[in-house]
């Protein structure tokens, strides 16, 4: 998903792509790390590790001076809603927590979604893919018996669908209006 992001970004540009969203994708990377290592699942701390530089890079073609005001909010957001929780209750507590913040780091995105003048820099296939990587982590949560963090990943696979649809309607959108100014502009 964040590959595919990126290089979109690159190639198309970042119009319609959240600071605030990214910057949460990588500040809640702090909770994943911790968790797996919790676990002791390797695969949980290598796959957020792993990714942490492409989170870093589509911030970074957005640009610092909205990033970094973005990336402060995302840590303060994710130590007082997750981290904080889950040092006084437990990782389960955390978990659920981090489910929350999960919903709430597409928020943003769907709001520019809907209110950008242009969204060609956001990925469909991006948040398509992110939808079935979220469908294989339910599972392992489920197949682990982590209630927590399995509805963390039920609650934003639909915000995840919700990102698809609203993208793929917007671009739509756009191919419909230069069709129809393409054949005004023929007659």
């Amino acid at each position: 998903m964040t590959y595919v992001q990126f290089r979109r970004a690159k190639l198309v540009g970042v119009d319609g792509i959240s600071p605030l969203t990214w910057s949460l994708f990588l500040a809640m990377g702090i909770f994943w790390v911790a968790y797996g290592i919790h676990l002791g699942s390797a695969c949980m701390v290598a796959g957020t590790v792993l990714v942490a530089p492409l989170q870093a890079g589509v911030l970074l073609e957005i640009g610092l001076g909205e990033s970094w005001k973005s990336f402060l909010i995302a840590l303060g957001v994710v130590l007082v809603t997750i981290l904080v929780p889950t040092a006084l209750f437990g990782w389960n507590l955390g978990a659920a927590c981090i489910g929350i913040i999960m919903i709430a780091t597409r928020v943003p995105q769907i709001v520019d979604l809907i209110v950008a003048p242009s969204v060609e820099g956001v990925s469909v296939m991006s948040w398509a893919l992110s939808s079935v990587n979220l469908g294989l982590w339910l599972y392992y949560y489920v197949d682990n018996h982590d209630s927590g963090a399995a509805l963390s990943m039920v609650a934003t696979i639909i915000t995840n669908l919700v990102i698809t649809g609203l993208t793929l309607r917007r671009h739509e959108h756009v191919k419909a209006v230069l069709r129809r100014w393409r054949g005004n502009e023929a007659v």
